[in-house]
């Protein structure tokens, strides 16, 4: 038997809390982008790319630090542990893969980079690896 929309919106709602904070994971990306173009990340820039405030970057490194996700101490630049770097490289795959899909799908380069980093934080990597099979296969074309 079918589920009725309301059990459906229950199910996606928990599952969005399973997958993570969409904000915690921006801020691993963040940081990641920052340590790979500079070699590390102040929470001057983080604030600066996020638009917030300071002490809203030093909550969430707390957080974050908390979580096993960056090594954080007051007035230093917070690092990745090894976790958030993996973290950080899954969804940098994702934000590529969908990035791909959508340019093939015709899509301008800014709103397929801006559609990918919102659905990157929401689709399965199953989902993902899905439709750019389904794409592919229609067209005869590997975007892998």
């Amino acid at each position: 038997m079918e589920k009725d929309r309301l059990d459906l919106l229950l199910e996606a709602h928990k599952r969005k809390k399973d997958i993570g904070s969409m904000a915690e994971e921006d801020y691993i990306e963040v940081i990641y982008e920052l340590e790979k173009r500079y070699g590390s990340a102040s929470p001057t820039d983080i604030a600066k790319i996020l638009g917030v405030t300071p002490s809203s970057v030093t909550n969430m490194l707390k957080k974050l630090e908390e979580r096993g996700m960056v090594e954080y101490r007051r007035y230093r630049n917070p690092r990745l542990t090894p976790g958030g770097r993996r973290l950080a490289e899954t969804i940098a795959r994702r934000h590529k893969k969908l990035y791909k899909l959508f340019k093939a799908l015709g899509i301008d380069d800014e709103k397929a980079n801006i559609e990918a980093e919102l659905a990157e934080h929401f689709l399965s990597d199953e989902t993902i690896d899905r439709l750019i099979d389904a794409y592919s296969r229609c067209l005869g074309i590997d975007l892998d």
